[in-house]
């Protein structure tokens, strides 16, 4: 990326000291990377969970509709593996998106909470105050619910699996500019692809320790963790390879004889 703004503060006659900047860039590449691969893989993540939760929801429903078990067994049922495929879910799902969905909802609510919570929105009531009809009406929105997908939640992964494939596009984009603009294209081959590889690494060991440092339902914390760590790996490794640019310089060249 250094070549394409190097281009361009010389363009814009920029008072930045422009090596400061293309460092400073460079460091950010494997954190983009980390970030692009995170977004496209959640919003598959979230696909498999609505997926899955309508698939249970479809067979108990047509296990209650044809008697062989109750509205209540169907709901409590519906609760379980919905909590269960939300867990799985979430186990998948990249640091930082986990700490969104931990911010929404930690731990889903006792059954029999939420089901006193639809009795009182629905009849005014608690659920043991309810006839029998009225429960098992109250059953059936539970099994309803188990598969109701977030209109929030579901536009916002399809937007960063976008975004996750734009910014990869580009990141790569830019990678190539600076290969194809240099004079050693073989070294600077090597170059960015080691601060690549280090702020991608560093991207990850950061995410490890997030749960630890941020806790849980902490998303600001876990993508400030996440950036710094990636960002410092980024540019020690850039500082790596420019002490050993007279090194690579002699490698290249022999590498080409």
């Amino acid at each position: 990326m250094d070549a394409f703004y190097r281009n361009y503060l010389a363009r814009e006659n920029h008072s930045v000291d422009a090596e400061v900047l293309e460092r400073a860039l460079e460091s950010f590449e494997g954190v983009a990377v980390k970030f692009s691969a995170d977004f496209i893989d959640d919003a598959k993540q979230r696909d498999n969970y609505n997926r899955n939760v309508k698939r249970v929801k479809a067979e108990v429903l047509k296990q209650v509709e044809s008697g062989s078990i109750s509205a209540k067994a169907g709901a409590e049922f519906c609760y379980e593996m919905r909590n269960k495929i939300m867990a799985e879910t979430r186990a998948k799902t990249s640091v930082a998106g986990r700490a969104v969905a931990e911010k929404k909802k930690i731990i889903s609510p006792a059954l029999e909470k939420l089901l006193d919570e639809k009795s009182a929105r629905q009849f005014g009531q608690k659920f043991s105050e309810l006839s029998h009809r009225q429960q098992s009406t109250i059953h059936y929105e539970i099994i309803e619910s188990s598969a109701r997908p977030s209109a929030k939640f579901n536009v916002r992964n399809q937007a960063l699996s976008t975004l996750g494939k734009v910014l990869i596009v580009v990141t790569v984009a830019y990678v190539v500019y600076d290969v194809v603009n240099a004079q050693n294209k073989a070294k600077e081959g090597i170059k960015q692809g080691a601060v690549m590889a280090g702020g991608l690494s560093g991207t990850i060991l950061a995410g490890s320790a997030a749960s630890l440092v941020c806790g849980p339902g902490a998303p600001v914390c876990a993508v400030a963790l996440l950036i710094a760590g990636g960002a410092a790996a980024g540019w020690v490794a850039s500082e790596v390879v420019e002490f050993f640019d007279d090194e690579l310089e002699e490698f290249t060249r022999w590498r080409v004889r």
